[in-house]
């Protein structure tokens, strides 16, 4: 199938919503359309554990009438069904509140094909190729030490998607696009001291992931946390590596979202255009760039995609929006309309949202380093205040010792507020990797209080 196709014969479900929508003189309406086409593989003991497979079409209908949102969703396509959920929406439309800031996106700007993110050769490959690809990834894992003694989890996923976007505006987008990725759990062991660590990959490619280095990865880190303890309270320096560098990152993203400014739910109030961190940080939001798992031409309401600095040099410098968040504060939509389920309205939500790589390796950034600690691992990230920018998480790595890693470490926590930790930021490393859709190469905090035994 082409990246143009419609496997799922999208089109003609936009125009069979379309002919009930038009007549209803609502002030706008949007259908959404996603078909999506999936396998999912699980190995245990270098064989098949699990293997599931879906296809499924799914619709998402808002309307606007008179300045009061409907919304509605549906798996269920037969011609009675598009007359019940119609009938729904507009019901739904008719009983709720007058909302002014109620819009939907014009056409603007086009979009133009991104070719990098759909495999041709997707659904080409056999499943037993599949299978065997989990297992290699098992087996890579148990191969690499002979402290790893199982594997808890290992899973390769592959996914298609098929979007379609039409409004009462005029707007239409369509795309297609492929992702696999490759999850795994490890545990070493040796005497008593048994320690599990994950790894994760991903690509729009098939042949572009590599499963075995995912196995390696996860036995490396497993066995690097054998022996680890607690060390002492100390101030020092910290690096972050890339992983947990993304976690804070997304507590960030929280921070510069339109929605969390509009309910003044953000720390970063009234900071736009003021220099509120490190001059060593920028972060980025980019829908179109090609590294990251959320590159994708248009948003969840049809806008274009687009390349934002939301910080540039330690300067904060604006806000992400969906239409309705920018409607309400005067602004314009950024392209940040998020659609993590089709059951619910868009929200708003980062794209790809990263600080960009540096230039020294992590070597590099480690061996300017005397003494200090390398967090690998963040535990409690969930507990961190979204609106206030606090967190206290527990934390685990490595000890530094002129420029090395030294002994693994586990049981301390570091605590704080996100405006004060990026302001800290003194250096990076080239090391970007997108475990989410919030990346970040290494960073090199100066220093921070951590709390141990």
């Amino acid at each position: 199938m082409s990246a143009g196709g419609d496997k799922f014969h999208l089109e003609e479900l936009a125009e069979a919503f379309g002919r009930k929508l038009r007549p209803a003189g609502l002030m706008g309406w949007e259908i959404y359309l996603l078909g999506e086409e999936g396998l999912s593989v699980e190995s245990r003991s270098q064989k098949l554990e699990s293997m599931e497979s879906e296809s499924l079409v799914s619709l998402a209908l808002r309307v606007i009438d008179k300045g009061r949102p409907g919304f509605g969703y549906s798996c269920d396509f037969r011609p009675e069904q598009i007359e019940r959920l119609t009938s729904e929406v507009l019901s739904r439309a008719r009983q709720s509140d007058f909302d002014p800031d109620q819009t939907l996106p014009e056409p603007g700007e086009k979009t133009g094909p991104l070719p990098g993110i759909y495999d041709q050769s997707f659904g080409r490959k056999s499943e037993r190729e599949k299978i065997e690809r989990a297992a290699a990834m098992e087996k890579s894992a148990l191969d690499a030490d002979s402290r790893i003694k199982r594997v808890r989890a290992c899973e390769y996923q592959e996914t298609m998607k098929e979007v379609l976007i039409v409004n009462s505006s005029g707007l239409k987008r369509k795309t297609v696009s492929t992702s696999c990725s490759a999850s795994i759990s490890a545990v070493a062991e040796e005497g008593r001291d048994a320690q599990i660590a994950s790894e994760f990959d991903w690509s729009f490619r098939y042949d572009m992931l590599n499963v075995e280095m995912a196995g390696k990865n996860v036995a490396a880190k497993a066995v690097a946390k054998l022996g680890a303890r607690q060390v002492s309270s100390r101030k020092a320096p910290v690096i972050f590596v890339s992983e947990v560098a993304g976690e804070f990152l997304e507590l960030l993203s929280y921070a510069v979202n339109g929605e969390s400014l509009a309910k003044g739910k953000t720390w970063l109030k009234g900071m736009t255009g003021k220099k509120v961190f490190s001059q060593t940080l920028t972060v980025i939001d980019d829908g179109l760039f090609s590294r990251g798992p959320e590159c994708f031409p248009f948003d969840g309401e049809g806008v274009a995609a687009k390349k934002k600095f939301v910080v540039r040099d330690g300067v904060l410098k604006k806000f992400i929006f969906d239409s309705y968040y920018a409607s309400k504060l005067a602004k314009c939509s950024t392209g940040n309309a998020r659609r993590d389920q089709v059951a619910v309205p868009p929200t708003v939500g980062p794209t790809n949202f990263y600080v960009p790589a540096g230039r020294q390796s992590f070597e590099q950034l480690l061996g300017a380093m005397d003494s200090g600690l390398v967090v690998e691992e963040v535990l409690g990230m969930h507990m961190a205040d979204e609106i206030t920018g606090e967190y206290s998480v527990g934390v685990s790595g490595h000890l530094v010792r002129k420029g090395r890693l030294d002994a693994p470490v586990r049981g301390v926590a570091i605590a704080g507020n996100l405006k004060d930790l990026f302001a800290r930021v003194s250096d990076k490393a080239c090391d970007l990797k997108f475990y989410r859709n919030c990346a970040s190469p290494s960073l090199l905090i100066e220093e921070l209080e951590i709390s141990g035994s």
